[in-house]
């Protein structure tokens, strides 16, 4: 069952991220379609991101540049929810670049009528029984276990989200998120602004009004590797690792499928050693 995947591009670490798991899910998730959304005020500023991108991209989209703003300057990471906006009205999964698909994943289980993503890495609390309530939503009674193992409202990680209509859901998360930046008793906006919107969006996007267990996924769909963390190998159980850019532990953890992404597709060392400049491997 083929399904379709929508990714931002913007300037060279994203592009470049954006076009490694292109290359690595056409061995381990080859039903996945890449459409790239790019901004009209970047460009994917590295050749080989480029080149991967123009080669086995199924589309490259053009979104508007970021009109959000904290301090006078773009919030990027508006993109991703731009690229959600003006993806189209198809079912999609929106995926942040800095991940890669290391199994085929499960549409099946994935695709469903209320939008879902997965619980952010660690918990962070916010006033979100007045923002459900101020937006007539129905404040969540459910709670979520985050990576860090906190208990708390749900609390949603941009990263991995899947929807039955990409442009409706777009809409809805870019409406949310310009709510809350005129609330100034909603706390860390920035850098979190589209995190907070999130689950705001969702609830709206779903039949109850509100956050329920169906549109929370399970943690296998985003497995995070740190270099403060003891050994992860268990990260190889999920269905996609999330890296943050991290080649140092995409080789550590993830060889063998490094090694066979190689195999056809050798451009993927050239990939990695131009990702290797933003690894923020410690010193020592």
């Amino acid at each position: 069952m083929a399904f379709d995947v929508v990714v931002v591009a913007d300037r060279a670490r994203i592009s470049l991220a954006a076009a490694l798991n292109i290359l690595v899910s056409r061995k381990t998730c080859p039903a996945a379609r890449f459409t790239v959304a790019l901004p009209e005020d970047s460009a994917f500023e590295h050749h080989v991101a480029d080149e991967v991108i123009r080669r086995y991209a199924a589309d490259i989209i053009t979104i508007p540049p970021p009109g959000i703003r904290f301090d006078g300057e773009p919030y990027r990471i508006e993109n991703k929810i731009n690229a959600l906006r003006f993806f189209g009205s198809r079912p999609v999964i929106g995926v942040d670049a800095d991940l890669m698909f290391i199994r085929p994943l499960p549409a099946e289980f994935l695709f469903r009528p209320a939008p879902a993503a997965v619980p952010e890495e660690g918990l962070h609390v916010y006033p979100w029984v007045e923002l459900f309530s101020t937006l007539g939503l129905v404040p969540p009674s459910i709670k979520v276990l985050t990576g860090s193992g906190e208990v708390g409202p749900p609390w949603l990680n941009a990263g991995f989200i899947v929807c039955q209509d990409g442009a409706a859901l777009g809409d809805l998360w870019h409406r949310a998120c310009s709510f809350v930046r005129y609330c100034p008793w909603v706390p860390e906006q920035w850098p979190w602004l589209d995190q907070i919107g999130l689950p705001i969006a969702i609830a709206a996007a779903s039949p109850d009004r509100t956050i329920t267990f169906e549109n929370i996924l399970p943690a296998r769909f985003n497995q995070n590797i740190f270099y403060w963390a003891g050994d992860q190998g268990y990260v190889t159980n999920g269905y996609v690792v999330h890296h943050h850019y991290r080649v140092g532990l995409i080789e550590r953890y993830l060889p063998h499928l490094i090694m066979w992404t190689r195999d056809g597709y050798p451009i993927v060392d050239e990939l990695l050693e131009a990702l290797r400049d933003f690894d923020d491997k410690p010193a020592g």
